[in-house]
């Protein structure tokens, strides 16, 4: 076989260590994309005109949507409060999947020890080779994908004990007003925040690594041509997927600093409303 696909592997692998501290090319990638948010974001700012230019133009209106959804979700003021957090998600996890459409990602790195000569993304020779990319994007990698859980979901819940206060959010998930029942609802709310971690990971992880996959698939039965039409499904799925994320994350900040008396209200106000 004069062709052969590189190893696929789920886990990233380890380019470098800066003292005892390995570094992954999931982890390059993440810090790439990090410089290029900071970039688009200082000369976007740097200098800012009455009449903005085409990039001044594009930030702001994007800034615009983002805030107009916090606040048709959340109220005007904790709409302003979550909006630095859902922005940053967004922006992140859309940079960071756009990452595996640009030539090179994936395809691009260190060949293992008496492997074959590289062709693009193919490797020749009928030998096991392995090729170590030097960079993939960062939702690929699901210690990326966890750790950003893991932030919204302890955001939440710091936004949650600020907001209500200690004794009204834990009766969340501790509840002995209202008997066994109370305690098992406050045990599956309790659940339902550690599901999310793992809702949250593995959904961004699955969809990303899976059209990674799938690029790398086509390109090796089809060269060249094959991954054209997959390119266009891969950008709405990269959107799609920042925007899930972040309006998750949202509605999760909201639901979790309303109080149970609002709901009360608001549930009393509906009944009243049908009533009359």
């Amino acid at each position: 076989m004069l062709w052969k696909l590189p190893e696929i592997k789920v886990a990233v692998e380890t380019l470098f260590y800066i003292g005892p501290y390995p570094v992954s090319n999931g982890l390059l990638m993440t810090w790439l994309v990090i410089l290029v948010i900071l970039a688009i974001g200082f000369l976007s700012i740097r200098n800012m005109q009455l009449i903005p230019g085409r990039l001044q133009n594009t930030i702001e209106w994007m800034v615009e949507a983002i805030i107009g959804l916090c606040e048709s979700v959340a109220g005007r003021e904790r709409g302003r409060k979550f909006f630095p957090l859902v922005a940053s998600i967004f922006f992140f996890v859309l940079l960071g999947n756009y990452m595996e459409l640009i030539p090179g990602v994936d395809s691009i790195g260190t060949q293992a020890p008496g492997a074959h000569p590289v062709l693009g993304v193919f490797l020749l020779g009928n030998q096991g080779d392995k090729l170590i990319p030097w960079v993939r994007p960062p939702s690929s990698d699901l210690n990326m994908t966890i750790g950003l859980a893991l932030v919204s979901v302890v955001v939440t819940q710091w936004y949650g004990f600020a907001t209500l206060g200690f004794r009204e959010h834990v009766s969340r998930y501790i509840n002995f007003k209202n008997g066994p029942m109370g305690l098992a609802v406050g045990f599956l709310e309790a659940f339902t925040e550690a599901a999310r971690i793992i809702s949250f990971s593995f959904r961004l992880f699955g969809n990303i690594f899976g059209g990674d996959v799938l690029l790398i698939v086509m390109a090796f039965l089809i060269p060249f041509v094959g991954p054209i039409p997959f390119y266009f499904l891969e950008t709405f799925v990269g959107f799609i997927q920042a925007v899930v994320f972040a309006g998750l994350t949202l509605i999760f900040l909201t639901l979790g600093t309303t109080s149970h008396s609002t709901h009360g209200e608001i549930h009393a106000g509906g009944e009243q409303a049908s009533l009359s």
